[in-house]
């Protein structure tokens, strides 16, 4: 974490803060070391006062290569492009950062993953972002897939939040140092929704009720996000992070044809914890964590025959998650680790799912990863996948990412 050792060094923080304040570090990426952050947001070629438009443009393409033994379902081998990313950013003039990402999964149709402006102008260390973009909860849910440390995102934040959690609103975020040695962030926002992705299924024997909200709604039933997160140093080259977050869905149907409840809510919590440690050259490097996750109210639905359907029924109750993670790196570029996923399940929270993931990670230069991984599975769909990932990277990689 870049403030608080300098601080150490210097007489007073403020000697140590000014040289952040100077310069915009939450647009073009973290404003400090965070472990466990991803290594790939940069601003790339654009300046801040430059009067020509000349935006960081990128390119991330994610390769697969994976077999699956599933218990009752399709085993073998496939080959895929499992996501192509181009992204862009600039500053629109000194005071707005903006910023764009369009995906292509399986290299499919494309669709606008993230698009956000950031206003930094303000004196203090705040900020203000509007757009569609991915919410601030815990340290994973910001992250894009080819950056995640492992291939999938960890279970409970999957089977709570969605695989990816992106929404259109407007979010403030500010940090402010504490004593000599720490530094707490703020963040809120309110979206037009939060539920993210649909469970409904093309196949009409699988479909399952679909959450909406209304087009046009009181301000009480905006969706809203929370998180408070500190950092500070321990040790001589150790980080330590604690954080809390909040997602709040106040007011959503569920709906399966002519069926539908209405006047439903749900809120997910989370606290986390992660500490980073690296030895006096930066060439070796620990990282370990988790988050425990509660996933309150209105959870799901069901209907009893999905080919005519006559009682939609809600879920009205509590599911407990958690992950654990521990991530060792031997050289600047080679790292292995382990995590464990466990979550209850919406649908039903007397039953459960475990995950657990094995993995190494070679990085070749900060362009070009290969991955190899073992992915353990207990009461999910997938029993057993083993797989070979490779991401590389054209140009600038932006993303608004904060710790």
């Amino acid at each position: 974490m870049r403030c608080p050792r300098s601080i150490k060094r210097s007489r007073s923080l403020s000697a140590s803060v000014l040289p952040l304040l100077a310069a915009p570090l939450a647009a073009q990426g973290p404003a400090f070391d965070s472990p466990g952050q991803s290594k790939y947001s940069t601003l790339g070629q654009t300046t801040r006062f430059s009067t020509e438009f000349n935006p960081a443009l990128g390119l991330a393409l994610d390769m697969l290569a994976d077999w699956t033994d599933v218990h009752d379902g399709d085993d073998g081998f496939d080959l895929s492009v499992r996501l192509l990313e181009l992204n862009a950013a600039a500053y629109v003039d000194p005071s707005v950062w903006a910023y764009a990402s369009i995906v292509a999964e399986d290299l499919e149709e494309l669709a606008v993953e993230e698009a956000a402006a950031e206003y930094i102008g303000l004196e203090s260390n705040s900020t203000f972002k509007a757009g569609l973009f991915f919410v601030d909860f815990g340290k994973q849910m910001q992250l894009h897939p080819e950056e995640l440390r492992t291939l999938e995102r960890p279970l409970p934040l999957r089977e709570f939040l969605g695989d990816e959690l992106a929404g259109t609103g407007l979010q403030w975020d500010t940090w402010t140092p504490v004593g000599d040695a720490t530094v707490v962030r703020f963040s809120a926002g309110a979206f037009a929704s939060l539920l993210g992705e649909g469970h409904a299924d093309e196949d009409e024997e699988d479909a399952e009720p679909e959450g909406s909200v209304p087009d046009r709604k009181d301000f009480d039933e905006l969706s809203f996000t929370a998180r408070v997160t500190g950092m500070r140093d321990v040790g001589e080259q150790g980080v330590l992070q604690l954080g809390a977050s909040a997602r709040v869905v106040p007011s959503f149907a569920f709906a399966f044809g002519p069926l539908e409840e209405e006047d439903l809510s749900n809120v997910v919590y989370g606290g986390d914890l992660t500490y980073g440690w690296k030895n006096e050259t930066g060439e070796r490097g620990l990282t370990f964590g988790g988050e425990v996750l509660l996933f309150t109210g209105d959870l799901a639905a069901e209907v009893d025959d999905p080919l005519a359907p006559a009682v939609l029924s809600v879920v009205d109750d509590d599911a407990l998650g958690f992950f654990v993670f521990g991530d060792y790196g031997w050289t600047r570029f080679d790292s292995a680790g382990v995590q464990y996923g466990f979550a209850e399940l919406p649908e039903d929270p007397s039953e459960d799912g475990g995950e657990l993931d094995l993995y190494y990670t070679r990085h070749f230069t900060e362009f070009r990863r290969l991955r190899f991984g073992v992915t353990l599975s207990d009461g999910l769909e997938d029993d057993a996948r083993a797989y070979v990932q490779f991401t590389t990277f054209f140009g600038s990689h932006a993303h608004a990412q904060n710790w």
